[in-house]
């Protein structure tokens, strides 16, 4: 019984801040998703795009003192968090005093707005 009450007190101790170059390995080319509700996906290029409840937009994304800064659709200024990392699992927070937003990290799964356009054959 003493390691099943250890067990939720060990997984919180395995979350660590990650620096930029982590970040980067870590993230970019990822999906950051809660599961059913919403997703974000960091494009190689800058490009942030995310999807919640059926509709999906467009923002940007640059990693900055080691933190991961997102610009979403009809913010002023970029939102920048640390990031922290056990295994797939994320936590994003900008200040103490600000709400963790809590996601996992999975492999991106292409959606139909991602694939490309198919080339017309000549006739």
């Amino acid at each position: 019984m003493a390691v099943l009450a250890l067990g939720p007190a060990q997984a919180e101790d395995q979350f660590r801040m990650l620096d930029g170059k982590q970040i980067r390995a870590r993230v970019v080319g990822m999906d950051i998703t809660d599961g059913p509700h919403w997703s974000m996906h960091l494009r190689p290029d800058g490009a942030l795009i995310g999807e919640e409840s059926g509709s999906s937009w467009t923002g940007s994304w640059a990693i900055r003192n080691d933190r991961l800064c997102m610009t979403v659709p009809g913010s002023t200024s970029a939102d920048c968090n640390e990031v922290w990392m056990s295994g797939k699992f994320i936590r994003m927070r900008a200040n103490n005093d600000q709400e963790t937003v809590n996601a996992m990290v999975v492999a991106h799964r292409a959606k139909r707005s991602d694939l490309p356009v198919p080339a017309s054959r000549p006739r």
